[in-house]
């Protein structure tokens, strides 16, 4: 942001690991050469010139020979890098490309560097000169050429102008000496230049690539969320072997880029052989016979740890290679599988199955977000069984009535007060007996939520005023205990005796649906390391203080605080440490705060605080200092305590600000000053540029 340099490798890390990374910028850099061949002509053009003007100097064999050298090695660079271009090249394909191409500039700077050879046989300035324009001239071309890949651009520098430097310094005219100064410092001058271009280039491939990587994993996380909030949605009306599974299974597999994705039914805690219910492929993946056979399912995983894990029932990853000697190792080496990734399948409280995700063609590390998402998955398939093992006992009715969560009942409309005259036995699930709730002495009213009243008396009014109209209200019930249980109550109203119409229906309960549907909710608000809000919900957050404050009501302000040097952290112990300083430092931001403020984590090791009724920037600075304070403390990390601190750039509500953005950027501004200004510190943002005000004194 700003320009600024950043501890960003852990960032980094987290879209798109290093060794890819390098690979795509070696690519880039490749094409890059590759695209600029034609300049390799304009060399020969002039090899032939040079080769015009010393043929005095020179027998005409020397001069043939040394002009067919030329021509030689660039016709071979040009066909080099035509054909590069012409493939879809591999890694391994770039790193060949770039050392050839290294070579190929490296061998024509040296014949460069033979012409220079013709200062040691004449004393002419004016053909000195010309030689120090053509070294010169050439090194500038290289430098155009080639400063995308360094070597390539010093392999053909440092045997072009080396011998023509040493050459004119061996010489004893002060006029050869000052030519070969000027000669040396135009190289140097030439060389910091390809250096910067070089930086330049590498840095707007790095930031393409990151872009990309951050475009795709948005991507695949949104696609995630809207495959698994579909789902959720289909199969409480569909059964787990209907199509609604299949299409989930596709979905997610087409989100995370998977080989393949199984669903297998194992028993009570896994005990019995497994029996696999569903599968999805990649189209073109192949699939190994044995990846389905049940017998050789189970003797994979009985005696090994993935198993514990399963039934645990916790998520569980596996790299093939990292795996030890054993059935498990053997079963995925022959179905083809690289890595794998599970989540447990629970029904009724107890490990029923698993769902498992392999990817055949890269080791991957598994995203906290794909990992959530298959545990969500297999949350909502476990649902989906769950309920339809219900609807499956209501073949023989009584049974069903009686064990089922599905509650039978019917109202009598009295006035507008309902009446409970029936309810099913399987009210016991919520700890009551039938006759307590169809007592006339009984209310209704004193089993809903309060807050569901009002909404369950509109609905079965408007049913009971249309005579024979079907309706369906969602509510809380209270069990005995106190508990409040989600109820689908679905029912039609019908003419009874009198006056009075009887409402007839069934609830279901439906509180696993909606913890569900809450968890997809929570996944796309919050940050999945430190449980605080995320980027998205923050900046909604934001953009609704600015409103109101804008339209009169409470000022705040805004801080922005990134840990100091925290790629030091993960380089010294490890990534693991890495987050676990990330979630006590958000836990100690989220204790420290008011109710009213608002704490999130932005992204890497980057947070920001709504600080509401701000009033002026001494309540801001009061915070900012506290901050710097209590971050300092020392951490306990799975690598050993740490002492680390944190820089804040705080920036406060003023009505000339066009936006949240601007304000946004105001506070990173001032984060920027306090990093500049030598970290663990806090800054307000300041138009004028005022010198920041240090934290107090904690040792890092």
């Amino acid at each position: 942001m700003h320009g600024r340099k950043r501890d960003s490798l852990s960032e980094e890390q987290d879209v798109i690991d290093l060794e890819t990374l390098g690979a795509s910028i070696r690519a880039d850099q490749a094409q890059m050469l590759a695209e600029g061949r034609f300049v390799l002509v304009f060399n020969a053009t002039n090899a032939a010139i040079v080769a015009g003007v010393f043929h005095q100097f020179y027998p005409d064999a020397l001069i043939a020979g040394w002009l067919g050298a030329f021509v030689v090695t660039v016709a071979a660079r040009i066909a080099h890098a035509r054909s590069f271009r012409a493939l879809e090249a591999s890694p391994d394909e770039v790193r060949r490309f770039l050392s050839v191409w290294t070579l190929g500039s490296t061998v024509t700077g040296a014949l460069w560097g033979a012409a220079s050879s013709a200062l040691w046989l004449t004393s002419d300035t004016s053909y000195q000169a010309f030689l120090v324009f053509t070294a010169g001239g050439m090194a500038a071309g290289a430098v155009m050429t080639n400063s995308s890949y360094l070597p390539a651009m010093f392999g053909f520098i440092a045997p072009n102008v080396t011998p023509a430097i040493f050459a004119l310094f061996a010489r004893p005219e002060p006029t050869s000496t000052a030519m070969g100064a000027l000669l040396s410092a135009f190289t140097v001058a030439l060389v910091v230049l390809g250096l910067r271009g070089n930086g330049w280039l590498v840095s707007v491939s790095r930031r393409t690539l990151l872009q990309e990587a951050l475009s795709a994993a948005l991507h695949q996380r949104n696609a995630l969320l809207h495959a698994v909030s579909t789902a959720a949605t289909e199969l409480t009306r569909a059964a787990p072997g209907a199509t609604a599974v299949p299409d989930l299974l596709e979905s997610v597999g087409e989100a995370i880029g998977a080989d393949r994705i199984l669903v297998f039914e194992s028993g009570s805690e896994l005990t019995g052989p497994p029996s696999p219910l569903h599968l999805w492929r990649r189209p073109g993946s192949a699939l190994a016979s044995d990846t389905v056979e049940a017998a050789k399912v189970r003797n994979a995983f009985l005696s090994d740890p993935l198993l514990a894990a399963l039934r645990e029932r916790r998520p569980v990853t596996a790299a093939t290679r990292m795996l030890g000697p054993g059935p498990a190792k053997d079963f995925f080496e022959r179905a083809g599988v690289r890595s794998v990734l599970f989540a447990p399948i629970v029904v009724d409280d107890s490990a029923w199955g698993w769902i498992e995700i392999e990817d055949c063609r890269t080791e991957r590390l598994w995203k906290a977000a794909e990992i959530d998402a298959l545990r969500i998955v297999g949350d909502i398939i476990s649902g989906s069984i769950s309920r339809q093992r219900y609807i499956d006992r209501l073949r023989d009715a009584n049974e069903v009535v009686e064990r089922s969560p599905t509650l039978l009942f019917r109202l009598r409309m009295d006035g507008r007060a309902p009446r409970l005259v029936y309810v099913s036995h399987n009210i016991a699930l919520f700890g009551y007996d039938p006759w307590e709730l169809t007592d006339p002495a009984s209310k209704l009213a004193d089993c809903v939520h309060p807050d569901d009243l009002e909404k369950v008396g509109a609905s079965l009014a408007r049913a009971a005023a249309n005579g024979g109209r079907n309706g369906m209200v969602e509510f809380r019930f209270r069990r005995r205990d106190g508990e409040y249980r989600w109820l689908d109550a679905r029912y039609a109203a019908r003419d009874g005796s009198g006056r009075s119409q009887l409402i007839e229906g069934v609830a279901l309960d439906v509180t696993e649906r909606k913890e569900i549907a809450d968890k997809i909710a929570l996944l796309a608000q919050t940050d999945a390391l430190t449980g605080l809000a995320n980027r998205r919900s923050f900046i909604d957050v934001l953009r609704r203080a600015f409103s109101t404050a804008k339209a009169g009501g409470e000022p705040f302000a805004l801080l922005y605080i990134d840990v100091d040097r925290f790629k030091d952290v993960n380089d010294r112990l490890g990534h693991a440490s890495g987050d676990s300083l990330l979630e006590s430092l958000a836990l100690r931001l989220k204790e420290r705060c008011r109710a009213g403020d608002v704490v999130a984590r932005l992204g890497g090791d980057e947070f920001a605080i709504l600080q509401s009724k701000a009033r002026d920037a001494a309540s801001a600075a009061a915070m900012a200092s506290k901050i710097c304070a209590f971050s300092a403390a020392p951490y306990a990390l799975p690598g050993g305590e740490l002492r680390a601190t944190v820089s804040v750039g705080v920036a406060l509500f003023a009505a000339d600000i066009e936006g949240p953005d601007a304000m946004l950027a105001r506070a990173d501004h001032a984060l920027y000053r306090a990093k500049e200004s030598g970290r663990n510190r806090y800054v307000l943002f300041s138009e004028t540029a005022d010198a920041p005000e240090p934290a107090d004194d904690v040792s890092v």
